[in-house]
């Protein structure tokens, strides 16, 4: 299992700062989509300068704002339907339910360049982005071959935890020409995350969400983005585990004990449907309180951008809100 060692809790000014740092960047030509759901090609769609950006594998140097952009990751969708830019391809692993009902309806149609985990560098060719934005961990072997199609921007996504997330949105909002519009985002952002906050009675509990399948509970530590996201509001890691998505049994569960769980199942029936007939289940004090709550899975673990985060503190609220 990977193990992330970032920051885990939000600094209050953070998206302040990441806000001056995108005013920082000058004001670029935004590529809005046109109403055919084509990115629109506006003559005066160059920047005054070459957008140059230090990456995770190197440096990208773009002459322009980029018209064709294929994302590797959902996070990556999730920030470009905030800033109003469509991508011509997406890797949503074949399956375009995997995205957030908000993002797939922003984004309009796109071509799927298949699994995030094993692209398809020849279709993604095919496309002739002039842009590409991939992850740290899952394409790192493919970075050369990607950079071989276009420019390509790696960033830390699948390992990333919140405050991460901001920063990486900062740096699409720049590669994008969308500077302006991404300091707005992120004011808009705090404001709804700290308005949300104001409903929440009482932050100050351990919460658990976690992954389950058939087969297994798969925990979302403080290391992960879901879990560094939940202490950021105040919330409690009841885990305490340097791995990012820990596998508990029950009776490690039962040891762990969280006071509220958040079950995103990855289809209808799983393992706790079986823990459920076993007497140790009521043990679980969120179990016995009943604040055992089920939700999607595609908007807490796997969008991890502005809008999955403003999701998720909608659904703390609708369950542990005033």
């Amino acid at each position: 299992m990977l193990r992330l060692h970032l920051k885990k809790i939000v600094t209050p000014a953070l998206i302040g700062i990441l806000a001056l740092a995108l005013a920082a960047c000058g004001n670029s030509n935004s590529n809005a989509p046109a109403a055919n759901g084509e990115p629109s090609a506006s003559p005066s769609a160059a920047p005054s300068e070459n957008i140059v950006i230090e990456h995770e594998l190197g440096k990208i140097e773009l002459d322009h704002v980029p018209q064709r952009i294929v994302v590797m990751e959902f996070s990556y969708a999730d920030a470009l339907t905030t800033l109003g830019v469509q991508p011509i391809g997406v890797a949503d692993d074949g399956d375009a339910g995997l995205l957030m009902d908000e993002v797939k309806e922003k984004l309009g149609n796109y071509t799927s360049v298949g699994s995030r985990y094993e692209p398809n560098i020849e279709l993604i060719s095919s496309l002739q982005p002039d842009l590409i934005i991939a992850d740290l961990n899952h394409h790192k072997n493919v970075y050369e071959q990607l950079n071989g199609v276009a420019p390509t921007l790696v960033l830390n996504d699948h390992l990333a935890n919140y405050d991460t997330m901001l920063s990486n949105y900062a740096v699409i909002a720049k590669a994008v020409g969308k500077v302006a519009e991404g300091q707005k985002r992120l004011e808009e952002h705090k404001q709804t995350i700290d308005e949300a906050k104001a409903k929440i009675k009482n932050a100050n509990l351990s919460i658990l969400p976690a992954v389950v399948n058939p087969k297994g509970f798969f925990a979302h530590s403080d290391h992960s983005y879901v879990g560094s996201f939940l202490t950021s509001l105040g919330y409690n890691d009841p885990v305490k585990n340097e791995e990012s998505y820990p596998q508990l049994s029950l009776e490690q569960l039962v040891e762990t004990n969280p006071q509220t769980i958040f079950l995103l199942p990855t289809e209808e029936v799983t393992i706790i449907n079986e823990w459920e007939k076993n007497p140790l289940w009521n043990k679980i004090e969120a179990v016995a309180n009943g604040k055992v709550f089920s939700v999607e899975r595609r908007n807490w673990a796997l969008s991890r951008g502005l809008l999955g985060s403003e999701h998720i503190i909608k659904d703390l609220v609708a369950n542990l809100g005033e």
